[in-house]
């Protein structure tokens, strides 16, 4: 998933919207930083290695989007999710982890929370996930897909699609074979006329989009 570059907000004139990354790695907040500047066209306004950096540039206004590292070493990740919610309620979140499978998001974060990224997938999820918010946000979200033509089973794997789950994890969550997870989605690309790049973008914008709301 490639991201469209600035992007144009409520169409006026081309609007960049600003994102703050925390990681205690400098090397890959700056990486991250990089992927959502050239590729998203966000405005990078920090890359900060600790939660008291991010604390002290958020007072000076927070960012739209905050991508967050949950191990920050002698820190709490909270605090800054924490301020960040303080000065922009209707912020989006990130949440980075090389443990993503095991974090339980707190209620708190219900309705800002894009979604957990696994740091060993982090390149293509980050950038899917950040473009369906950025169409939200321009309110480019697509006509109403008619999953209520879609079978339980049918709509299972779209949603399971849409949290960017590979047909090997679908077939494990499911307990199905990864053909018949095939021929699922080939089905939900016929029912729903999308192809299959269009299917997985559909899928994912449908889960940032009913997150959010």
């Amino acid at each position: 998933m490639v991201c469209s570059p600035r992007h144009t907000v409520g169409g006026g004139a081309a609007t960049s919207l600003r994102c703050l990354v925390v990681d205690d790695h400098q090397l890959v907040a700056q990486a991250v930083g990089g992927l959502l500047s050239e590729l998203c066209g966000l405005e990078l306004q920090a890359i900060c290695t600790s939660v008291r950096d991010a604390v002290a540039r958020m007072r000076d206004g927070a960012p739209d989007l905050l991508i967050l590292d949950l191990c920050l070493p002698g820190e709490r990740w909270q605090e800054a999710a924490e301020v960040f919610l303080e000065g922009n309620p209707n912020g989006a979140l990130v949440v980075l982890s090389a443990i993503s499978t095991e974090f339980v998001p707190p209620e708190s974060l219900e309705g800002n929370l894009l979604g957990v990224i696994d740091k060993t997938r982090a390149w293509q999820d980050l950038a899917q996930v950040v473009s369906s918010w950025q169409e939200m946000r321009q309110g480019l979200a697509p006509a109403l897909l008619p999953l209520q033509n879609l079978t339980p089973r049918e709509l299972r794997v779209f949603l399971l699609v849409g949290q960017g789950r590979l047909n090997k994890e679908i077939a494990q969550e499911l307990s199905l074979s990864q053909q018949t997870v095939e021929t699922y989605r080939k089905a939900l690309s016929h029912k729903l006329g999308l192809s299959g790049a269009e299917l997985v973008r559909a899928a994912s914008l449908h889960r940032c989009v009913t997150s959010l709301n």
